[in-house]
Protein backbone atom coordinates (compact mmCIF):
# COMPACT_ATOMS: atom_id res chain seq x y z
CA UNK A 1 0.00 0.00 0.00
CA UNK A 2 1.48 3.20 -0.95
CA UNK A 3 1.71 6.28 1.84
CA UNK A 4 2.06 9.81 1.17
CA UNK A 5 2.56 12.80 3.29
CA UNK A 6 -0.04 14.86 4.31
CA UNK A 7 0.53 17.80 2.64
CA UNK A 8 -1.62 18.75 -0.09
CA UNK A 9 -1.17 20.19 -3.88
CA UNK A 10 -3.51 22.96 -2.34
CA UNK A 11 -0.58 23.69 0.75
CA UNK A 12 1.94 23.36 -1.57
CA UNK A 13 0.92 26.27 -4.21
CA UNK A 14 -0.08 28.55 -0.93
CA UNK A 15 3.39 28.03 -0.20
CA UNK A 16 4.88 29.02 -3.55
CA UNK A 17 6.13 25.86 -4.25
CA UNK A 18 4.69 24.39 -7.60
CA UNK A 19 7.84 22.26 -8.44
CA UNK A 20 6.74 20.18 -5.07
CA UNK A 21 3.39 20.11 -6.60
CA UNK A 22 4.60 18.87 -9.68
CA UNK A 23 6.88 16.22 -7.88
CA UNK A 24 3.88 15.05 -5.65
CA UNK A 25 1.45 14.69 -8.42
CA UNK A 26 4.00 12.29 -10.33
CA UNK A 27 4.22 10.38 -7.42
CA UNK A 28 0.02 10.36 -6.70
CA UNK A 29 -0.42 8.99 -10.65
CA UNK A 30 2.99 6.30 -10.25
CA UNK A 31 1.62 4.56 -7.76
CA UNK A 32 -2.36 4.56 -8.86
CA UNK A 33 -0.94 3.17 -12.09
CA UNK A 34 1.44 0.68 -10.42
CA UNK A 35 -1.92 -0.66 -8.51
CA UNK A 36 -3.81 -0.46 -11.85
CA UNK A 37 -0.98 -2.76 -13.53
CA UNK A 38 -1.05 -5.02 -10.87
CA UNK A 39 -2.61 -8.59 -12.66
CA UNK A 40 -4.59 -11.37 -11.10
CA UNK A 41 -3.16 -14.90 -10.12
CA UNK A 42 -5.39 -15.63 -13.32
CA UNK A 43 -3.94 -12.91 -16.04
CA UNK A 44 -0.67 -13.61 -15.08
CA UNK A 45 -0.87 -17.24 -16.69
CA UNK A 46 -1.88 -14.96 -20.70
CA UNK A 47 1.02 -13.92 -22.72
CA UNK A 48 -1.05 -11.40 -23.52
CA UNK A 49 -4.31 -9.58 -22.49
CA UNK A 50 -5.63 -7.91 -25.83
CA UNK A 51 -5.88 -9.07 -29.65
CA UNK A 52 -5.34 -6.23 -32.38
CA UNK A 53 -6.43 -7.88 -35.82
CA UNK A 54 -5.69 -4.62 -37.45
CA UNK A 55 -7.06 -4.34 -40.98
CA UNK A 56 -7.55 -7.18 -42.69
CA UNK A 57 -10.03 -7.75 -45.80
CA UNK A 58 -13.33 -8.68 -45.70
CA UNK A 59 -13.69 -12.59 -46.16
CA UNK A 60 -9.99 -13.58 -45.45
CA UNK A 61 -9.38 -15.40 -42.52
CA UNK A 62 -8.52 -13.64 -39.22
CA UNK A 63 -7.23 -15.53 -36.09
CA UNK A 64 -4.83 -15.98 -33.56
CA UNK A 65 -4.08 -17.65 -30.47
CA UNK A 66 -2.99 -16.64 -26.74
CA UNK A 67 -1.18 -18.91 -25.01
CA UNK A 68 -2.16 -19.89 -21.55
CA UNK A 69 0.14 -21.77 -18.97
CA UNK A 70 -0.49 -22.80 -15.80
CA UNK A 71 1.95 -21.40 -13.07
CA UNK A 72 0.50 -23.19 -9.93
CA UNK A 73 0.88 -26.23 -8.23
CA UNK A 74 -3.09 -27.54 -8.45
CA UNK A 75 -4.74 -28.10 -11.69
CA UNK A 76 -6.26 -25.60 -13.31
CA UNK A 77 -9.26 -25.93 -15.21
CA UNK A 78 -11.26 -23.75 -17.65
CA UNK A 79 -14.69 -24.00 -17.17
CA UNK A 80 -15.92 -21.52 -20.59
CA UNK A 81 -14.75 -19.87 -22.86
CA UNK A 82 -17.22 -17.31 -24.73
CA UNK A 83 -16.90 -13.66 -26.37
CA UNK A 84 -18.89 -10.63 -26.98
CA UNK A 85 -20.35 -10.00 -29.50
CA UNK A 86 -21.41 -12.53 -32.99
CA UNK A 87 -18.55 -11.27 -35.20
CA UNK A 88 -15.91 -13.31 -33.24
CA UNK A 89 -15.34 -16.75 -31.62
CA UNK A 90 -13.31 -18.58 -29.42
CA UNK A 91 -11.99 -22.16 -28.17
CA UNK A 92 -9.34 -23.55 -26.40
CA UNK A 93 -7.37 -25.93 -27.24
CA UNK A 94 -7.77 -27.76 -24.00
CA UNK A 95 -9.60 -27.02 -20.76
CA UNK A 96 -7.37 -28.69 -17.96
CA UNK A 97 -3.76 -28.03 -17.28
CA UNK A 98 -1.18 -29.64 -14.66
CA UNK A 99 1.70 -26.98 -13.42
CA UNK A 100 3.98 -25.94 -15.96
CA UNK A 101 1.46 -27.06 -18.65
CA UNK A 102 0.23 -24.70 -21.86
CA UNK A 103 -2.58 -24.58 -24.34
CA UNK A 104 -3.85 -22.28 -26.91
CA UNK A 105 -7.35 -19.87 -26.85
CA UNK A 106 -7.96 -19.95 -30.48
CA UNK A 107 -9.74 -16.69 -31.77
CA UNK A 108 -11.22 -16.21 -34.78
CA UNK A 109 -13.23 -12.79 -36.24
CA UNK A 110 -15.95 -13.52 -38.47
CA UNK A 111 -14.97 -11.68 -41.90
CA UNK A 112 -17.57 -12.41 -44.35
CA UNK A 113 -20.72 -11.46 -42.23
CA UNK A 114 -19.45 -8.49 -40.81
CA UNK A 115 -17.61 -5.25 -42.24
CA UNK A 116 -15.41 -1.70 -40.61
CA UNK A 117 -14.83 -1.26 -36.93
CA UNK A 118 -15.67 -4.20 -34.79
CA UNK A 119 -14.14 -4.52 -30.92
CA UNK A 120 -15.19 -7.33 -28.74
CA UNK A 121 -14.11 -8.92 -25.86
CA UNK A 122 -13.76 -12.96 -24.76
CA UNK A 123 -14.07 -13.44 -21.43
CA UNK A 124 -12.54 -17.00 -19.89
CA UNK A 125 -13.70 -18.70 -16.90
CA UNK A 126 -11.43 -20.74 -14.61
CA UNK A 127 -13.21 -23.12 -11.54
CA UNK A 128 -10.03 -24.54 -10.66
CA UNK A 129 -7.83 -23.86 -8.67
CA UNK A 130 -10.07 -20.76 -7.82
CA UNK A 131 -12.67 -19.15 -9.44
CA UNK A 132 -11.91 -16.16 -11.71
CA UNK A 133 -12.65 -14.55 -15.19
CA UNK A 134 -10.50 -12.96 -17.36
CA UNK A 135 -11.73 -10.46 -19.91
CA UNK A 136 -9.63 -10.00 -23.17
CA UNK A 137 -10.59 -7.29 -25.53
CA UNK A 138 -9.97 -7.59 -28.96
CA UNK A 139 -10.47 -5.51 -32.35
CA UNK A 140 -10.47 -5.16 -36.22
CA UNK A 141 -11.60 -3.31 -38.80
CA UNK A 142 -12.78 -5.58 -41.43
CA UNK A 143 -12.28 -3.93 -44.84
CA UNK A 144 -15.01 -4.34 -47.31
CA UNK A 145 -13.24 -2.88 -50.33
CA UNK A 146 -9.64 -4.94 -50.33
CA UNK A 147 -10.13 -8.35 -52.02
CA UNK A 148 -7.85 -11.19 -51.10
CA UNK A 149 -7.50 -14.24 -52.64
CA UNK A 150 -7.40 -16.87 -51.42
CA UNK A 151 -8.09 -15.62 -47.77
CA UNK A 152 -4.85 -16.59 -46.48
CA UNK A 153 -1.36 -17.80 -47.55
CA UNK A 154 -1.60 -21.15 -46.16
CA UNK A 155 1.42 -23.89 -46.54
CA UNK A 156 -0.65 -26.87 -45.31
CA UNK A 157 2.36 -29.12 -44.04
CA UNK A 158 5.60 -28.72 -45.52
CA UNK A 159 8.53 -31.12 -44.86
CA UNK A 160 11.10 -29.78 -42.01
CA UNK A 161 14.32 -28.17 -44.37
CA UNK A 162 12.67 -28.13 -47.99
CA UNK A 163 11.17 -24.81 -48.01
CA UNK A 164 8.24 -23.96 -49.74
CA UNK A 165 6.58 -20.62 -51.98
CA UNK A 166 2.90 -19.63 -51.59
CA UNK A 167 1.53 -16.72 -53.74
CA UNK A 168 -2.15 -14.39 -53.05
CA UNK A 169 -3.87 -11.99 -55.37
CA UNK A 170 -4.64 -8.46 -53.33
CA UNK A 171 -6.57 -5.93 -55.01
CA UNK A 172 -8.92 -2.85 -54.20
CA UNK A 173 -12.48 -2.90 -55.67
CA UNK A 174 -13.29 0.60 -55.81
CA UNK A 175 -10.23 2.52 -55.83
CA UNK A 176 -7.88 2.85 -58.72
CA UNK A 177 -5.42 5.07 -57.19
CA UNK A 178 -4.86 2.47 -54.28
CA UNK A 179 -1.19 0.93 -54.28
CA UNK A 180 0.72 -1.64 -52.40
CA UNK A 181 4.35 0.08 -51.63
CA UNK A 182 5.96 -2.80 -49.65
CA UNK A 183 5.43 -5.90 -47.31
CA UNK A 184 7.27 -6.50 -44.39
CA UNK A 185 7.03 -9.61 -41.79
CA UNK A 186 8.69 -10.20 -38.19
CA UNK A 187 8.98 -13.87 -39.11
CA UNK A 188 12.96 -14.70 -40.13
CA UNK A 189 11.79 -17.91 -41.50
CA UNK A 190 9.46 -15.83 -44.29
CA UNK A 191 10.36 -13.76 -46.66
CA UNK A 192 8.06 -11.76 -48.62
CA UNK A 193 7.64 -9.81 -51.75
CA UNK A 194 5.13 -7.81 -53.76
CA UNK A 195 5.03 -6.93 -57.88
CA UNK A 196 1.76 -5.34 -59.70
CA UNK A 197 -0.15 -7.50 -61.56
CA UNK A 198 1.09 -8.15 -65.55
CA UNK A 199 -1.03 -6.81 -68.96
CA UNK A 200 -2.80 -4.61 -66.81
CA UNK A 201 -4.84 -6.39 -64.38
CA UNK A 202 -5.58 -4.05 -61.60
CA UNK A 203 -3.91 -5.44 -57.82
CA UNK A 204 -1.01 -7.15 -56.87
CA UNK A 205 0.80 -10.84 -56.31
CA UNK A 206 1.97 -10.95 -53.09
CA UNK A 207 4.84 -13.86 -52.39
CA UNK A 208 5.57 -15.36 -49.22
CA UNK A 209 8.89 -18.14 -49.70
CA UNK A 210 8.64 -20.07 -46.40
CA UNK A 211 12.81 -20.59 -46.24
CA UNK A 212 13.82 -24.30 -45.33
CA UNK A 213 15.32 -23.03 -42.00
CA UNK A 214 11.90 -22.99 -40.54
CA UNK A 215 11.71 -25.10 -37.43
CA UNK A 216 9.59 -27.97 -36.71
CA UNK A 217 6.15 -27.46 -35.61
CA UNK A 218 2.90 -25.26 -36.51
CA UNK A 219 3.39 -21.78 -36.71
CA UNK A 220 1.17 -18.66 -37.42
CA UNK A 221 2.34 -15.34 -38.49
CA UNK A 222 1.20 -12.50 -40.47
CA UNK A 223 2.26 -10.20 -43.53
CA UNK A 224 1.93 -6.57 -43.34
CA UNK A 225 1.19 -4.56 -46.70
CA UNK A 226 1.77 -0.65 -46.27
CA UNK A 227 -0.46 0.69 -49.02
CA UNK A 228 -1.76 4.18 -50.14
CA UNK A 229 -5.25 5.11 -51.63
CA UNK A 230 -7.14 3.82 -49.32
CA UNK A 231 -8.90 3.89 -45.77
CA UNK A 232 -6.37 2.04 -44.48
CA UNK A 233 -2.65 2.33 -44.75
CA UNK A 234 -1.96 -1.34 -43.14
CA UNK A 235 -3.12 -4.33 -44.59
CA UNK A 236 -2.60 -7.48 -42.23
CA UNK A 237 -2.40 -11.02 -44.00
CA UNK A 238 -2.38 -14.21 -42.26
CA UNK A 239 0.23 -16.87 -42.72
CA UNK A 240 0.20 -20.31 -40.71
CA UNK A 241 0.91 -24.22 -41.57
CA UNK A 242 3.05 -26.72 -40.09
CA UNK A 243 6.63 -27.76 -40.27
CA UNK A 244 6.36 -32.49 -40.45
CA UNK A 245 9.80 -33.65 -38.68
CA UNK A 246 12.06 -34.90 -41.29
CA UNK A 247 13.10 -36.99 -38.13
CA UNK A 248 11.16 -38.45 -35.37
CA UNK A 249 12.65 -39.53 -31.70
CA UNK A 250 10.46 -42.22 -29.79
CA UNK A 251 10.11 -41.39 -26.99
CA UNK A 252 11.16 -38.21 -26.46
CA UNK A 253 11.34 -38.51 -22.98
CA UNK A 254 11.83 -41.83 -20.51
CA UNK A 255 11.83 -42.42 -16.86
CA UNK A 256 14.25 -45.18 -14.68
CA UNK A 257 11.90 -44.55 -11.54
CA UNK A 258 13.27 -44.85 -8.60
CA UNK A 259 16.55 -46.03 -8.26
CA UNK A 260 19.37 -47.00 -5.39
CA UNK A 261 22.72 -46.57 -5.39
CA UNK A 262 24.55 -49.30 -7.39
CA UNK A 263 21.42 -50.24 -9.87
CA UNK A 264 21.99 -50.31 -13.65
CA UNK A 265 19.08 -49.58 -16.21
CA UNK A 266 18.94 -49.48 -20.05
CA UNK A 267 16.48 -47.60 -21.65
CA UNK A 268 16.42 -47.47 -25.67
CA UNK A 269 15.27 -44.41 -27.85
CA UNK A 270 14.62 -45.02 -31.54
CA UNK A 271 15.61 -42.21 -33.90
CA UNK A 272 13.57 -42.49 -37.02
CA UNK A 273 14.02 -41.03 -40.80
CA UNK A 274 12.05 -40.54 -43.65
CA UNK A 275 15.24 -41.23 -45.70
CA UNK A 276 18.29 -42.73 -44.62
CA UNK A 277 20.21 -40.78 -41.81
CA UNK A 278 23.35 -40.68 -40.66
CA UNK A 279 23.46 -39.94 -36.77
CA UNK A 280 27.18 -38.03 -36.28
CA UNK A 281 27.33 -38.03 -32.61
CA UNK A 282 25.31 -37.97 -29.70
CA UNK A 283 26.49 -35.89 -26.36
CA UNK A 284 25.35 -34.87 -23.46
CA UNK A 285 25.96 -32.48 -20.54
CA UNK A 286 25.83 -35.75 -18.22
CA UNK A 287 28.31 -37.19 -16.48
CA UNK A 288 29.93 -40.13 -17.98
CA UNK A 289 30.84 -42.15 -14.94
CA UNK A 290 26.77 -42.62 -14.69
CA UNK A 291 25.69 -43.28 -17.96
CA UNK A 292 26.66 -44.95 -20.76
CA UNK A 293 25.91 -44.52 -24.66
CA UNK A 294 27.35 -44.77 -28.11
CA UNK A 295 26.88 -43.14 -31.59
CA UNK A 296 25.61 -45.71 -34.32
CA UNK A 297 28.16 -46.05 -36.93
CA UNK A 298 25.93 -47.49 -40.14
CA UNK A 299 23.35 -44.87 -42.45
CA UNK A 300 19.47 -46.50 -42.27
CA UNK A 301 16.11 -45.47 -41.77
CA UNK A 302 15.51 -46.51 -38.12
CA UNK A 303 18.34 -46.32 -35.52
CA UNK A 304 18.16 -48.65 -31.58
CA UNK A 305 20.06 -46.44 -29.32
CA UNK A 306 20.27 -47.93 -26.01
CA UNK A 307 21.36 -45.53 -22.85
CA UNK A 308 22.77 -47.22 -19.75
CA UNK A 309 22.76 -45.83 -16.20
CA UNK A 310 25.51 -47.31 -14.31
CA UNK A 311 24.41 -47.40 -11.12
CA UNK A 312 27.13 -44.64 -9.87
CA UNK A 313 24.85 -41.73 -10.23
CA UNK A 314 24.91 -39.17 -7.41
CA UNK A 315 22.04 -39.22 -5.26
CA UNK A 316 18.74 -37.22 -5.58
CA UNK A 317 16.62 -36.69 -9.10
CA UNK A 318 18.00 -36.06 -12.13
CA UNK A 319 16.80 -34.71 -15.88
CA UNK A 320 19.33 -35.67 -18.60
CA UNK A 321 18.91 -34.03 -22.45
CA UNK A 322 20.82 -35.87 -25.14
CA UNK A 323 21.36 -33.99 -28.33
CA UNK A 324 22.14 -36.49 -31.59
CA UNK A 325 23.80 -34.79 -34.49
CA UNK A 326 22.47 -36.10 -37.71
CA UNK A 327 24.23 -35.60 -40.94
CA UNK A 328 23.15 -33.17 -43.56
CA UNK A 329 21.00 -31.75 -40.67
CA UNK A 330 21.50 -27.86 -39.17
CA UNK A 331 19.75 -28.76 -35.71
CA UNK A 332 19.79 -31.50 -33.44
CA UNK A 333 17.02 -33.64 -32.14
CA UNK A 334 16.88 -34.40 -28.69
CA UNK A 335 15.38 -37.09 -25.77
CA UNK A 336 16.09 -36.73 -22.39
CA UNK A 337 16.56 -39.53 -19.47
CA UNK A 338 14.74 -38.69 -15.96
CA UNK A 339 14.46 -40.36 -12.43
CA UNK A 340 15.59 -40.54 -8.81
CA UNK A 341 18.23 -41.50 -7.33
CA UNK A 342 17.67 -42.69 -3.37
CA UNK A 343 18.92 -44.21 -0.34
CA UNK A 344 18.56 -47.70 0.15
CA UNK A 345 16.06 -48.02 2.89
Amino acid sequence: MFKFCTITPATLLQKGRPAAVAVCCLLLCSAVSAQAAELTWAEKMFDRLNQDFGTVPKGSVAKARIKITSHWRDDTHIADVRTTCGCSAAEPERTTLKSNESTYIEITMNTHKFSHRKNSNVIVTFDKPQRAEVRIPITAFIQPDIILAPGSVNFGTVDYGTGWRQKVQVSHARSPNWKVRSAHTDNEHLDVTVTPNANGKPGYEVSVLLKPTAPVGDFRDQVVLETVGGESSQVTVLVEGKIAPDVIVSPQTASVGKLHPGDKKTVQFVVRGKKAIMIEKITSGADESAFAWQSPTDEKNVHVIPIHLKGDSPMGKFVEEFDVRIAGRSEPVHFKVYGEIAATE
